[in-house]
């Protein structure tokens, strides 16, 4: 770059071509400013115009980076398609070494090697939706909603096109392993139905990607070291390869795909689906699978009367719910979809938004004839229904603006739906057991996924030039040596079998605590005073066994007497009790809960206590 010493040249070299230019000078020196207002330029001439000083020769660099500016100037539109990324091929330094510490293992890593045959390149397109001639805009249609779009758009195209092998990901890209005839091309009269049973007309407009071209060849140039980046749309193209055909016979949670088979219950109206999760993943010198076992919760299918009981643990059908029970059962089945039952033939299906703040014979609305009818009226004159649980909340289906209802003895749950809300403490608690096997278990479990998910019979897996070994990949792992636990008075135990026992030993830096209390917010008649004293008597016993220092004296125990107790009177009470007691507030609170989702106590405290804590509460007491 020239310096600014020679800015008071009239010329300047060009750093490309090495031929004079304008330097663009301004002037210096005393009122020369920017360039702006007019006065100074008539009382300040410009002096005169020094020598032309000519260019220096070009030097090798120079001529080779004009050499190739020229190059690329001459390529035209008709050039074939190019590369997402250019290939840059570098050589990066091997790696020094493995480690050595432990003893060497044999161990079975679920993955999957991947043999990729495809000479070529795979070819990209765009998918842009719309609904009667509107786009959905760049973000598309909703995902369900997308994935049915473009389910009837593959084929239409697979039709077009029978002997071109394509798959997608169900959103907006379209892969292929070999070009389709056009750039650009418009599908028209997609027509799938709503949930209302109503045909919808979609529209599609497939383009080439802007480069529709994805070159395999940077896979090799991976792992042989001498690409300085990963090819992420050469691993994507075939990553939705793989899970195309599999996404169309499984359901599909995010990257997991799920089947009912061997099912188990979990209890609330839900029940538990097993699948797995998959994943194309380059590594040091292949292409691999990775395969691992999934679960899920998923809503049981079954009529909303039975889910009501499932989820609130009745064990007959309630005539009317309790307010606690509305809102309970209003959050459960909020977001599940639903068909109706009581007009045979037709299929219609409605997502939940709640229920309805009064029962079915409460509920009213005008008719088209401008009469005002209930919900179990409308049922009795429309469809000769008599509703057998009028005195229930109907269901607020379909657009949350609008005033849809729908009593629950009509409606049916839908199969296959993802919980969509939490799981409760029990539901975990049976999924932790259904889920937890030994590592052989594991791995012929992972293996039956991997025959499911059908790889090797997979005609479009060969189009794409892919091949997964059945085998999983065996490779030396190292057992570490366990690290010893020091316990009170210098005495060390190491784990076996990643286990160890306390028996006789004390911590090593055993806490303390001075004051404490409890609370009880269960019924006395099935959680007694004797009970609760017989219970913290022994955690007493065995803190002092662990060498833990509290209070020799039982803590002071709150029981809930009436209905109106709350949470936060009675802690303060707790706290009160306790630096009477023990002359100092109290270090820790315990709280016995009757209910076995601990959730909802949390939830209960935070509703009514907002962002105030326990540690809040002993203070202010």
């Amino acid at each position: 770059m020239p310096s600014r010493r020679k800015n008071q040249q009239q010329a300047s070299d060009d750093p490309v071509t090495g031929r004079a230019r304008p330097s663009g000078n301004r002037g210096c020196g005393q009122g020369a400013g920017r360039g702006r207002g007019r006065g100074a330029a008539a009382a300040h001439p410009p002096p005169a115009a020094p020598a032309v000083v000519p260019p220096p020769a070009p030097t090798a660099a120079v001529e080779s980076l004009a050499s190739d500016l020229e190059e690329k100037a001459r390529v035209t539109v008709d050039a074939p398609p190019q590369l997402v990324q250019p290939l840059v091929r570098t050589h990066f330094p091997p790696r020094p070494g493995f480690g050595r510490a432990g003893r060497a293992v044999k161990v079975f890593a679920n993955h999957f090697k991947v043999n990729f045959k495809l000479a070529g390149d795979v070819f990209h397109y765009d998918v842009s939706m719309a609904e009667a001639g509107r786009s959905f805009g760049n973000d598309g249609p909703p995902k369900a909603l997308a994935g049915k779009i473009m389910a009837a758009l593959m084929a239409e195209l697979k039709r077009q096109f029978p002997d071109v092998a394509l798959v997608s990901d169900a959103r907006k890209n379209i892969y292929a392993p070999r070009r389709l005839p056009f750039q650009q091309q418009n599908f028209g009269s997609l027509l799938l139905p709503d949930d209302g049973g109503r045909a919808r007309e979609f529209s599609a407009v497939v383009k080439e990607a802007d480069p529709v071209a994805i070159r395999m060849l940077q896979l090799e140039e991976l792992f042989a070291g001498r690409l300085n980046y990963t090819p992420y749309d050469a691993l994507q193209a075939l990553d939705v390869a793989l899970r195309h055909s599999v996404s169309q016979r499984f359901t599909v949670v995010g990257r997991n795909l799920f089947s009912n088979a061997g099912a188990k219950t979990l209890g609330e109206g839900a029940e538990l689906w097993f699948g797995y999760y998959q994943s194309l993943r380059p590594t040091q010198n292949r292409l691999v699978v990775n395969l691992d076992l999934a679960a899920t919760a998923f809503v049981e299918a079954m009529d909303v009367t039975d889910f009501l009981c499932e989820t609130l643990a009745l064990r007959q059908m309630p005539a009317s719910l309790a307010k606690y029970q509305h809102s309970a059962f209003s959050k459960a089945v909020r977001g599940v979809k639903v068909n109706i039952t009581h007009r045979p033939g037709v299929k219609r299906s409605y997502r939940v938004n709640g229920l309805s703040r009064d029962s079915a014979d409460n509920t009213f609305f005008e008719n088209d004839e401008g009469q005002r009818m209930s919900i179990a009226q409308y049922f009795q004159k429309t469809y000769n229904i008599r509703l057998r649980y009028p005195k229930l909340p109907c269901l607020h289906v379909g657009a949350p603006q609008k005033k849809n209802y729908l009593p629950m003895e009509v409606c049916h749950i839908m199969a296959g739906q993802k919980c969509p809300r939490k799981v409760t403490d029990k539901q975990v608690a049976n999924m932790i057991k259904f889920t937890c096997t030994p590592p052989d278990q594991r791995k012929r479990a992972i293996e039956q996924k991997f025959r499911e998910a059908g790889f090797n019979t997979d005609p479009t897996l060969r189009a794409f030039g892919l091949e997964v070994d059945p085998n999983m990949v065996e490779t030396t792992g190292r057992q570490l040596p366990p690290p010893a636990i020091e316990y009170s008075g210098g005495a060390r135990e190491s784990p076996r079998d990643g286990a160890w026992n306390m028996r006789g030993k004390k911590f090593n830096t055993p806490a303390q605590f001075k004051s404490w209390a409890v609370i009880s917010m269960c019924d006395p008649n099935r959680c007694s005073l004797g009970s609760i004293q017989a219970f913290f008597k022994a955690v007493m016993g065995q803190m002092g066994q662990l060498g833990m220092r509290c209070p020799k004296t039982p803590p002071p125990i709150l029981l809930k007497k009436n209905r109106q107790d709350s949470v936060r009177g009675m802690f303060q009470a707790a706290v009160t009790a306790a630096t009477q007691t023990f002359k100092v507030k109290p270090d820790i609170v315990w709280m016995i809960n009757p209910v076995s989702d601990a959730r909802a106590c949390r939830h209960e405290w935070n509703a009514k206590h907002e962002r105030t804590t326990a540690a809040d509460l002993i203070y202010e007491s």
